[in-house]
């Protein structure tokens, strides 16, 4: 599991960074709302790992206790 949430914060790191860096946003509004889709799906691919890895261990948990 310790693995698991090393892995994931390697994946959120760069999200994260990014997060901070829209405080310097282009002026563009086009490469602005690029930039947003962009963020949304790393997110939710980091979100669906999450979950896959959080069921995984629910499954071994629920595994050993039969």
């Amino acid at each position: 599991m310790a693995e698991h949430k090393k892995e994931l914060e390697k994946m959120t790191k760069p999200v994260i960074d990014t997060l901070r860096s829209y405080q310097d946003l282009p002026p563009d509004k086009a490469l602005t709302a690029l930039a947003i889709e962009d963020k949304k799906r790393q997110f939710a691919a980091a979100e669906k790992y999450l979950e896959e890895v959080l069921q995984s261990a629910l499954d071994i948990v629920c595994f050993e206790s039969k």
